[in-house]
């Protein structure tokens, strides 16, 4: 177990942050109830962020039991995006 003198704060990262970062990770601007999250098709921030605390639950079942198919999408993703030549990218 770790002591909770061991881990400073300043070593945390920032909660938002990090949740802004799964939010884009799980794609959740899709449901998100902000108008620039998905038009942007991107957490653009803010307390929370929105659909983090609009669809917690959604969150937890994602990352308990759906990881994998995220990494899947991410993983395809990427592949795609290498395979584009470079003048497309631009």
């Amino acid at each position: 177990m770790i002591d909770d003198d061991a881990i400073t704060l300043f070593d945390m990262p920032d909660f938002d942050d990090t949740l802004i970062r799964l939010s884009n990770l799980l794609r959740m601007h899709r449901l998100c109830r902000r108008r620039t999250c998905r038009r942007n098709e991107g957490c653009q921030g803010g307390f929370g962020p929105p659909c983090y605390l609009q669809y917690r639950h959604l969150f937890a079942d994602a990352v308990h039991c759906e990881l994998d198919e995220y990494r899947a999408y991410w993983k395809e993703q990427r592949r795609r995006a290498k395979a584009q030549p470079a003048w497309e990218h631009s």
